[in-house]
């Protein structure tokens, strides 16, 4: 095990095994994230953290792909495990936390960071520290964001499923049970449909994620965004708020770049755009 002495606090890595460079660390909040490193001796100057979509994998098939096309290129990507991953456990404070740690671990060996992820991965990157962004960290690489709350109607459907979930946590928390592990339902998007999923997770982590009274704003996250942004959506994407309209709420930037892709769902964009996401890469000034 080796630590790492960081400005947010003792961080532990150990180096583990694996043919895609399998890691973890524990970061400021105690939470313990697992992820894999593609592309080890990568000779570009800028690596990726790429995150997943909700209720999702960091080793799931179509992003160990992605992670084997971009570093195919030249460079070194890192698959974390977020909080909202199968398993669910942990707050959104714990995703940054995380988060934070591993941008200090990939640009350790002085390289600029670009950060991402696909559809929950991607609007966790927007809200990520807008405006007190590490230095490190030069551009943003977003695939099909999705559960961008306060972007959301409040007669959208989406409301009407999520209500009993987040009525009940709240009671639970009230009642001195937030950190009770039950059973919340919740939606997501699989291709072109919008289903419901359950997830085993406390009150506490549950309304993190989903009370939009608790988690940071999105819309203020676009607005206050200075860095450069990759954004990617296919036309059969459902999710209205992964389109141009919310790319358009966040200052202009000659470095961003929006592209919508043709016949594409929410989860099929995010390979369709690995060759533009290298590009975009490739063509981003270091700051």
């Amino acid at each position: 095990m080796r630590s790492l002495l960081l400005s947010l606090g003792l961080i532990f890595a150990t180096i583990g095994s694996g043919p895609a460079g399998a890691e973890t660390l524990t970061a400021a909040t105690g939470y313990g994230l697992k992820y894999d490193v593609y592309g080890y001796r990568a000779n570009q100057p800028t690596a990726l953290i790429f995150m997943h979509g909700k209720g999702s994998r960091h080793d799931a098939r179509g992003l160990v792909r992605l992670a084997e096309k971009i570093a195919g290129e030249g460079f070194r990507v890192y698959l974390p495990s977020m909080p909202w991953n199968e398993d669910w456990k942990g707050t959104h404070q714990d995703a940054t936390a995380a988060l934070d740690a591993l941008v200090a671990l990939a640009a350790g060996d002085g390289k600029k960071v670009a950060v991402g992820g696909q559809s929950m991965g991607a609007m966790f990157s927007l809200v990520y520290r807008p405006a007190d962004t590490p230095p490190a960290v030069v551009g943003k690489v977003l695939t099909s964001p999705g559960q961008m709350l306060d972007l959301i109607p409040p007669q959208a459907p989406f409301w009407n499923s999520l209500k009993p979930s987040l009525e009940r946590a709240k009671e639970l928390e009230a009642a001195g049970k937030g950190k009770q592990r039950v059973r919340f339902t919740a939606t997501n998007v699989h291709g072109t449909k919008t289903v419901e999923e359950s997830f085993d997770m406390t009150p506490e982590e549950f309304l993190s994620f989903h009370d939009p009274a608790r988690f940071p704003s999105v819309r203020a996250a676009l607005r206050t965004t200075k860095l450069p942004v990759f954004w990617a959506a296919g036309t059969r994407d459902p999710i209205p708020a992964g389109k141009r309209w919310a790319f358009d709420l966040m200052p202009a930037h000659p470095n961003s770049a929006y592209v919508e892709l043709d016949g594409e769902d929410h989860n099929s964009a995010m390979l369709a755009a690995a060759g533009r996401i290298v590009a975009w890469l490739k063509a981003l000034p270091a700051k």
